[in-house]
């Protein structure tokens, strides 16, 4: 069963392992998940299933809303894990003052998500990401 719940301490490690896993060029590490814990503007979650951690996302909510990070593992992918995650940053966002979030121009699966959740491409930062080069899409709800 599938639960998506607050991020927390007692979570980290597997987190920031999962994370290495779904994002090797980049990870975000154990350091930083656990400052987005500690600070009042980022909103983490861990989607558990069976207690096992199997994704997670951080909304940052300052003025407008933004998707800093969805990562499901490689075997979870296809599930609908992503969505549920999504739905649950969304749920946490003060809507009225906009959602971004950027994404690998390559990244069919999580744009597919995104464009499916109303998001809508606004810009482009070409050559934004390395390993392979290709550009970041912007995006707006």
């Amino acid at each position: 069963m599938l639960e998506i719940t607050d991020l927390s301490e007692r979570f980290l490690e597997e987190t920031a392992k999962l994370d290495a896993a779904v994002f090797p060029e980049s990870p975000w590490g154990k350091d930083a998940f656990s400052e987005n814990i500690r600070n009042a503007y980022d909103h983490p979650v861990i989607a558990l299933e069976d207690g096992e951690p199997v994704g997670y996302g951080i909304l940052r909510q300052i003025d407008d809303g933004e998707i800093l990070l969805i990562g499901v593992s490689a075997e979870k992918r296809g599930k609908g894990i992503g969505k549920e995650i999504l739905s649950a940053l969304l749920s946490r966002a003060d809507r009225e003052k906009g959602i971004f979030l950027e994404v690998r121009e390559g990244n069919t699966a999580a744009r597919r998500l995104y464009e499916n959740a109303g998001f809508t491409e606004i810009a482009r930062r070409r050559n934004y990401y390395k390993d392979p080069q290709e550009d970041a899409v912007i995006m707006k709800l």
